[in-house]
């Protein structure tokens, strides 16, 4: 078959749904119309139900006003018929108004002078439903010699006893109401009493009160007191019928509307829409048939063109066609495609050049920081006494740390957005690594201005331990810098079902709802004083955000404005606690020991201040400017802890730890990694080359020191980091 052919066929089949999509949407459009039909014809009688209601608590309303006669409480009759008298002269849809007692008996009618004897009231059982109820009641259609009447009745107390005030209205009144809805002269509105008496008609009215229903209608009132059916009228007249009671008085509104007023709109909106379909489909299969031919041969130029562009093909352009709108398609395939490999090349360049630019912003930002460590622990030891300098050493330590903490999110939330780190999952208690977070940061001073309280519940996780206590002190970080001093910082952790949950709560600054949807994102800020004495990069929370997704968790932020607190919200997956381990009993306690290091740095100012921080702690410190000399060394003297920064001169750390683990003097040598380089590849490189340990700068001296003094020679730790 030729392209023509298949152009057509393809045609024909994609109209194909098309058309079943056209007979089904009639179908469904007929059906929609006839609903919208059926809703709206149902609501216009729910209108005129409204307004016979309206009409009818007209009534009872006008009945209570005179009911609130004093002649009348007071049992002075004949002056509260003369009352009744001239009240009914003023409302003209009133028949007689009559006070009954309670067993049915009329005491007078207005319309008969006081005293004269009346006829009881066909309508008794509205009387005593108006006593027992204690409420207006509306009555049923009863005849009388004038003609057709129904009752508005309310209880009354009075001295003498309970009666029953009612007023008798002529059904023409309802009739009225009929007439002014205006209703299509081919439909049919009717107005049925409780017992489903005609009550009042727009056809044939004085012909048919009094009535019975249509059957269809009576059926449909026995199983609902609303809704849609299709019947007939009184006349045998096929129609669809909407109808409401009312819970108010207990009567009903019907309409019978033909049934081609019904079906008309549906069928017209269906024959549109199949003949646009129809019309649709021819003129379709006419042009595909036209535009094949013209389609199909530079089609066929086109495909000579993409056949080069291929991960093994050079780039190059066919033999050009005689369409000049294929060789320029051809043309921008192939520039698309050099574009998208040079941006290809470019991207993985520019990572590459990202991940060196970050490691080398890391070390070269450690270094410094290393030598202020080491300098602010020596003076520490040297003049513990002098409280001015330790206020000094105290202030300089803080920034240090807040330095260093800054350089690790900036290093990590890179590491964890592009998906580099990875988790060592463990069984871990929530409470108690919040606990421990909230103790370091008690120890540092830096809770000392906010009150603080804890709710934590023993919550088990699998999760990696340093990187929740990076999220609790993170938030905890984030709720200290932006609660003024005197606030209240809430930390809670506990479980709901299979989630654990922890939530940090203050009384801060609060978030802006603007703000609030991107509270998580990449550097993004509250507002800042222009000193901007709060300090941070705006990475914390997204660090926070990533290390949760990577457990399998979700944190929500929440804030009910501005200067009205925020609360942040981690959930993880909860798990049950793992079986208590056996303790063994602790080692006794030992002396410490005194160790001969040797220190291999070749910033000059970090070493001196190093060697001299770990000297005041009792080891004997040898120094080293480079690889080389730190070997020479290390031969010479066999120390038993080497501390080896491994961006060296002349031979770079992880060499060096290679050649001393090879020599005699390395063998249980404990080897500590001191580098500025902190990604997870520099500490897996720093384990293959030997390193016990990685200690990224600044180092503390104290626990390098520490390290040092349990180090016991001819018995290797793991390696750690």
């Amino acid at each position: 078959m030729r392209l023509r052919s298949h152009l057509l066929l393809l045609t024909l089949a994609t109209l194909l749904p098309m058309v079943v999509f056209g007979v089904t949407a009639t179908v469904l459009i007929s059906r929609r119309e006839k609903a919208v039909f059926q809703r709206g014809a149902i609501e216009r009688t729910l209108a005129l139900l409204t307004a016979v209601d309206t009409e009818l608590s007209g009534h009872a309303t006008s009945l209570q006003a005179l009911a609130s006669s004093r002649s009348l409480t007071e049992d002075r009759l004949q002056d509260f018929h003369d009352e009744a008298s001239r009240v009914l002269a003023a409302q003209p849809g009133w028949r007689t108004v009559r006070l009954s007692k309670a067993n049915g008996d009329v005491v007078f009618d207005a319309t008969a002078p006081f005293g004269t004897p009346i006829t009881p009231t066909p309508d008794r059982a509205s009387i005593q439903a108006a006593l027992e109820g204690n409420k207006s009641t509306i009555g049923h259609l009863f005849a009388t010699a004038e003609g057709y009447r129904f009752a508005v009745r309310i209880p009354v107390q009075a001295s003498a006893g309970p009666y029953v005030l009612s007023v008798l209205v002529d059904p023409d009144a309802i009739n009225a109401i009929l007439a002014r809805q205006r209703l299509p002269v081919d439909w049919v509105g009717v107005v049925l009493d409780g017992e489903q008496r005609v009550v009042a008609r727009t056809v044939n009215h004085g012909q048919t009160v009094g009535l019975l229903a249509a059957d269809s209608l009576r059926r449909a009132l026995l199983s609902s007191p609303e809704g849609w059916f299709q019947g007939a009228t009184l006349e045998e007249k096929k129609v669809y019928t909407p109808y409401n009671r009312s819970p108010f008085s207990g009567w009903t509104v019907a309409m019978g509307i033909p049934e081609d007023a019904v079906e008309a709109a549906a069928f017209r909106t269906a024959w549109l829409l199949m003949l646009g379909v129809l019309a649709a489909v021819l003129m379709a299969v006419v042009l595909a048939a036209a535009l094949g031919r013209r389609i199909s041969g530079p089609i066929g130029s086109l495909a000579s063109v993409a056949n080069t562009l291929t991960d093994n093909t050079p780039l190059k352009l066919a033999s050009d066609t005689e369409i000049k709108e294929v060789n320029d398609v051809g043309q921008a395939l192939v520039e698309a495609v050099r574009a998208v490999r040079d941006r290809e090349s470019a991207l993985r360049a520019a990572d590459r050049a990202k991940d060196e630019f970050l490691a080398m912003l890391g070390h070269e930002l450690r270094n410094p920081l290393n030598a202020l460590a080491a300098g602010v622990e020596l003076l520490r030891l040297s003049e513990p006494s002098n409280e001015k300098n330790s206020r000094t050493v105290e202030i300089i330590g803080r920034q240090i740390r807040h330095m260093t903490r800054l350089i690790d999110d900036l290093l990590d939330v890179s590491r964890v957005t592009t998906g580099k780190v990875n988790l060592t999952r463990q069984p871990m208690d929530l409470g108690s690594t919040v606990e421990t977070v909230v103790q370091t940061l008690r120890a540092s001073g830096k809770l000392d201005g906010h009150a603080l309280c804890l709710d934590l519940a023993t919550v088990w996780v699998e999760a990696d331990v340093s990187r929740i206590e990076q999220v609790v002190s993170n938030l905890l970080g984030n709720a200290l810098k932006y609660t003024p001093p005197g606030g209240q910082i809430t930390v809670r952790v506990t479980r709901h079902g299979d989630k654990a949950r922890i939530e940090v709560e203050d009384t801060g600054v609060g978030l802006s709802q603007d703000l609030l949807p991107r509270i998580f994102d990449l550097f993004v800020q509250g507002e800042r004083s222009l000193d901007r004495s709060l300090g941070g990069l705006g990475i914390g929370l997204t660090l926070v955000k990533r290390l949760v997704e990577l457990h399998g968790g979700q944190v929500y932020a929440h804030s009910d404005g501005t200067g009205r607190g925020s609360r942040f919200t981690v959930e993880l997956t909860a798990r049950q606690a793992p079986p208590s381990p056996d303790i063994p009993p602790p080692d006794p306690a030992r002396p410490l020991d005194r160790r001969r290091i040797l220190l291999v740095e070749d910033n000059e100012d970090a070493r001196r201040t190093l060697a001299a921080a770990l000297a005041l702690h009792g080891h004997e410190v040898l120094e080293a400017a480079d690889g080389p000399g730190g070997l020479e060394l290390a031969q010479a003297v066999g120390p038993e802890v080497a501390i080896v920064d491994i961006g060296l001169p002349g031979m770079d750390g992880y060499e060096l730890a290679r050649r001393l683990r090879s020599s005699a003097a390395g063998k249980n040598l404990l080897l500590i990694a001191l580098t500025g380089y902190g990604q997870a590849e520099a500490q897996r490189m720093a384990k293959a080359a030997g390193f016990d340990a990685h200690f990224a700068k600044p180092a503390s001296p104290e626990e390098l020191a520490r390290l040092a003094e349990d180090h016991r020679p001819f018995e290797r730790k793991q390696p750690a980091v």
